[in-house]
């Protein structure tokens, strides 16, 4: 089951934003298995799916992420 993480960025730069996410994937030797954004007219939306828990959750620490779905309701409980 995939580890879904959704980061929110104002869209100030979204190339930079962008540029950070990879150094820090690539940094950390973590490869999440899907990658998408959203555009809206607030900003955009990340989403990004990891097999391990713990890539997860320190990507979602390291962008002010959130973990979603059912884990985060039982990781919560």
């Amino acid at each position: 089951m995939p580890y879904t993480i959704e980061v929110r960025d104002p869209g100030n730069d979204l190339s930079v934003t962008m540029s950070a996410m990879r150094m820090w994937l690539d940094h950390h030797h973590f490869e999440p298995g899907a990658f998408r954004q959203l555009h809206l007219g607030i900003g955009v939306i990340f989403r990004l799916e990891f097999k391990r828990e713990r890539e997860a959750v320190a990507f979602a620490n390291a962008f002010g992420g959130r973990l979603l779905g059912s884990e985060a309701k039982s990781r919560a409980a």
